[in-house]
């Protein structure tokens, strides 16, 4: 088994599809074909079913799966380190991160980040909590920024880095938007546009909802904040957001509103892979990461939660 098998495998796995990973990796069908053949004499077990015009993991193939994109990223984490002793920065960094997330809190970090270090590849991808944190589990991507709480029994590091205000949100034109704070039993009535069903942000908004003994009526799911607002914007209905979706121009036609005895807010974290050699690239985005959204770097939470522990 030799590294270009498993980076084919992999790319053949992730496309389900033996002529797409031929043109993502650049090589001819009938080479990648060889190499997963070759791979799968050397193992004794097939690792895809061959269908029609895709092909589908076997048992063996996805137990593979999970130990090549470990594999692999540590390649990656080699090749980074070492070409960092020669004073080179360059190579690629994963980030997973929710829509929200990328849409209105990381664009200026990320912006920073590149133009400081313009060879080094960023590489942003989104999902909901639980995929994310699953991806740095198995070290797809390498790092993330998550909900919390996140599964305990997952081997990664997790790291508060924001605490953000959630906001009962309105159209301009609502019966209630002339208020700044309202009773719980005043949103009882509205017509509630909620998170899909499921998503670590609509269960958060579920419990908050318990909490106030209220219970809206919810008449559409969404997983998109952009979508969310803009039916909350038409009048069909209310939403709990975080502050920084509707902030300056970005709330126009919406208003925001707090529910008294009853603070909301999400706690982000990052989530980072337990590793033992980090190439410095990876630590140093880390760090501007959490130095721009917790106002301290990643050292800094380490050492404030071991002394609290």
């Amino acid at each position: 088994m030799d590294f270009h098998q498993l980076k084919v495998f992999r790319e053949a796995a992730r496309s389900g599809s033996f002529t797409r990973s031929s043109e993502r990796l650049r090589l001819s069908q009938s080479t990648v074909s060889l190499h997963i053949k070759s791979l799968e004499e050397e193992l004794g077990v097939p690792l895809f079913l061959r269908a029609r015009r895709r092909v589908i993991l076997t048992e063996a193939g996805q137990r593979l799966l999970p130990f090549a994109d470990r594999i692999l990223q540590e390649l990656k984490n080699a090749d980074m380190t070492l070409r960092e002793l020669s004073g080179a920065d360059c190579g690629a960094i994963r980030l997973g991160s929710g829509a929200t997330t990328v849409t209105y809190l990381l664009p200026k970090i990320l912006n920073a980040f590149q133009r400081r270090y313009p060879q080094i590849e960023l590489i942003v991808t989104t999902g909901s909590t639980e995929e994310l944190a699953q991806a740095v589990h198995l070290q797809t991507v390498d790092m993330a920024i998550v909900m919390e709480p996140v599964h305990p029994s997952l081997a990664i590091e997790i790291l508060p880095i924001l605490r953000e205000e959630l906001v009962y949100v309105t159209g301009g034109s609502h019966q209630l938007a002339s208020k700044s704070t309202l009773a719980p039993k005043e949103i009882a009535r509205t017509p509630f546009i909620a998170f899909l069903r499921g998503s670590a942000m609509q269960a958060l908004v579920d419990r908050s909802f318990q909490a106030m003994g209220v219970f809206p009526r919810v008449t559409m799911e969404m997983e998109n904040t952009e979508a969310i607002k803009a039916l909350v914007r038409a009048g069909l209905g209310a939403a709990i957001l975080p502050l920084c979706s509707i902030a300056g121009a970005q709330g126009y036609g919406l208003r925001a509103m707090r529910i008294r005895g009853f603070p909301m807010e999400r706690n982000l974290a990052l989530a980072l892979p337990k590793l033992k050699v980090v190439p410095q690239a990876i630590e140093r985005f880390s760090t501007q990461l959490a130095k721009a959204l917790a106002g301290k770097t990643v050292a800094e939470i380490r050492a404030e939660r071991a002394a609290k522990a």
